[in-house]
């Protein structure tokens, strides 16, 4: 396929290029924290100039996931954590990807399909194919536009610096010899030259020369005119489950589940279970495997919902009736789960993993209720729920403060038991930091606490901050450590 290059291409080339720098002096100087928003507005900025006369699909939940994206950009501006730092580093290119695939892809809300991921990768490798014939053929097609006076003027040129070079080697080494000054003059362009390290601009050149072709390419891709996919198979050909079978495995399954929940009742409301064990033994023994059986639980109900054939009104209002049951019983378990999270933490302390996992079951059980009423309205669609809930439960994550949460929660509980661990409050992220100021204000003398702070005082010291690497989380432990007198 030839390539074909407007003089408006060129001027959007233009444009990548300066974004390709942009991204370099974001992402390759230093930690990253301001730059990232500063970048995705950027980048959003030019690419609605660039499809300015666009006519764009999916636009609500494109929007969400610009919303999204931002969102998550900013927590590196506002957030410290170094686990969401490093996932949201793979995560954000990602979903960049999939929005701007999601509105320029010519159908309307079939996005929670296959054909959909399959438009992505196509997309990726349409978009490298493009890379490549524009670095094969973008010189010539520079060169083809210029006169011919001007071509060979610019071949001219070429050849007198050619002729100069050997020339010039000679008269300056003549005028060396003559005038020391001028020699000292010229030695100090080598110190120069040392002072640029030369390796290390010719990388970030390369990685500004990436960062340009990957936004040039995929912009210039999306922005072709593409064909409309192929029409769905028709209704006949789609997979359909025996309803009889899936009765059967639902009774069965439901069967099991009781007894299960009438064990967790009697455990709920009397000492019967205590007996044996620790708080923190029992929950430990049984956590991740409710937690497991509760998102299997969900994917029987989404597959049933989905694929059982539709019967006898009498037969589907049982089958329905099952699928609730399940989905109670479901619920049961993911309480049981928290619970038992919830004594854990009570024997041993907050973690961010163990408040995560909490805010995971408290999304699981707002998919449970949709699940439920799905099971009794079939226009609603299961998948859309899925993914639309998963990038706001994601967010909102990234978006609320769950250090500061771990923080204040064992602080309350050290007010309580006179139980903490600082040490491992100091490997959080600097909310962490400013949870032990706090301790310190209530008990200077708690063991080990003054050391850590004065360890993090020295670290100050040290410390460089860009504009690229600037975040308020770090800002505001750091003044408040300076300002913090340490017996």
């Amino acid at each position: 396929m030839k390539l074909k290059l407007k003089k408006g291409d060129w001027i959007f080339f233009l444009v990548c290029i300066a974004l390709g720098i942009l991204a370099e002096r974001s992402f390759l100087h230093g930690k990253i924290g301001l730059s990232y928003p500063v970048f995705i507005t950027c980048f959003y900025g030019v690419f609605f100039w660039r499809y300015r006369s666009f006519s764009f699909t999916n636009k609500k939940l494109g929007l969400l996931l610009i919303a999204s994206i931002w969102l998550l950009s900013l927590s590196f501006f506002l957030n410290s954590n170094m686990i969401l730092y490093l996932l949201n580093i793979l995560v954000i290119p990602v979903m960049v990807l999939i929005q701007l695939v999601l509105v320029t892809y010519p159908i309307q809300n079939q996005w929670h399909r296959w054909p959909f991921v399959q438009k992505i990768f196509l997309t990726v490798g349409a978009a490298i194919a493009y890379v490549f014939r524009f670095v094969m053929y973008a010189p010539k097609l520079a060169v083809r536009g210029l006169e011919e006076r001007k071509s060979a003027t610019i071949r001219k040129v070429f050849i007198g610096v050619a002729i100069s070079f050997p020339l010039l080697f000679v008269i300056v080494n003549l005028l060396v010899s003559a005038d020391q000054q001028f020699g000292n003059l010229l030695g100090t362009i080598p110190r120069w030259l040392l002072a640029l390290k030369i390796e290390e601009e010719v990388l970030r050149t390369i990685a500004i020369t990436i960062y340009t072709l990957v936004i040039f390419g995929l912009l210039q891709v999306l922005r072709t005119r593409q064909p409309l996919p192929p029409e769905p198979q028709t209704q006949n050909e789609k997979m359909a489950w025996d309803s009889v079978i899936s009765l059967t495995v639902l009774t069965l399954l439901n069967i099991v589940y009781l007894l299960f929940v009438v064990v967790q009742f009697q455990y709920f409301f009397s000492e019967t279970l205590k007996e044996g064990y620790t708080y923190a033994e029992f929950a430990r023994r049984g956590f991740f495997e409710l937690l497991f059986v509760t998102l299997l639980n969900l994917l029987i109900i989404s597959t049933i919902v989905t694929y059982v054939e539709k019967t006898a009104k009498f037969l589907t209002l049982v089958i329905r009736g099952l699928l609730s049951l399940l989905v109670f019983f479901s619920g049961v378990m993911l309480y049981s789960a928290f619970i038992r999270l919830f004594m854990y933490e009570e024997a041993y302390g907050f973690t961010f993993a163990r408040v995560l996992a909490h805010s995971f079951m408290i999304f699981l059980l707002v998919i449970l209720c949709y699940s439920l009423i799905r099971i009794w309205m079939d226009r609603l669609s299961l998948v859309r729920f899925y993914i639309i809930s998963a990038i706001i439960f994601y967010t909102l994550v990234n978006t609320i403060q769950l250090d500061r949460f771990v923080v204040e929660r064992n602080l309350e509980r050290y007010s309580e038991t006179g139980k903490i661990d600082i040490y491992y409050l100091n490997s959080l992220s600097y909310e962490g930091v400013e949870g032990l100021m706090e301790l310190y204000k209530i008990n200077p003398d708690h063991p080990g606490l003054s050391d850590l702070l004065l360890q993090r005082k020295e670290e100050l010291q040290y410390s460089e901050e860009s504009w690229n690497s600037i975040n308020m989380s770090i800002r505001s432990a750091e003044k408040a450590l300076r300002d913090l007198e340490i017996k």
